[in-house]
């Protein structure tokens, strides 16, 4: 894993983000261009220290006419959206994000890319629990390996997405 924040854009409006967000991060490479929206990809954002949520939160600042969809959030993303309210605006929405399950039977970690609006809905008040998984390897139901009132706290706060009139 590098710790150079990189940009590999897919598509003029789709872009993977990865490495890590810190101090050094540099997320010009964002506003070259003019966007409407923008599909952020952050698997691969492996690390975020707190100077990298400070950076985030200017460059959201910077986007914020953008509507931002936030894709395959990885757990450091995860954390930052259930600890910071400002690492996502009022313009943004969170797609999918990574979510740990452990099967006590045969000891093993699976993780699962988990979809808003259909695997979990936003706006509750409190998470008890991730949505049920099974083990692919003895089909017994999984344990979710997070705390759920913290681990998807962010969710509560999310607004679920407008339909356009057609």
């Amino acid at each position: 894993m590098t710790n150079i924040l990189s940009f590999d854009w897919e598509k003029d409006d789709y872009v993977r983000i990865s490495g890590m967000v810190d101090e050094n991060a540099d997320f010009s490479e964002l506003y070259k261009k003019h966007h409407d929206i923008l599909f952020l990809d952050l698997k691969g954002v492996h690390r975020i220290n707190s100077s990298g949520v400070r950076k985030w939160v200017l460059a959201l600042d910077k986007l914020k006419d953008v509507e931002l969809h936030y894709i395959n959030c990885s757990f450091p993303v995860v954390d930052q959206l259930s600890m910071v309210p400002e690492f996502i605006n009022k313009k943004s929405y969170v797609e999918s994000f990574d979510a740990r399950y452990v099967c006590e039977n045969d000891n093993t970690t699976h993780i699962f890319n988990l979809v808003v609006g259909f695997d979990i809905q936003p706006g509750l008040k409190k998470y008890e629990d991730g949505p049920e998984r099974f083990c692919p390897n003895c089909k017994n139901r999984l344990e979710f390996d997070h705390n759920p009132d913290s681990y998807l706290f962010f969710l509560s706060n999310l607004h679920p997405k407008k339909k356009s009139a057609s």
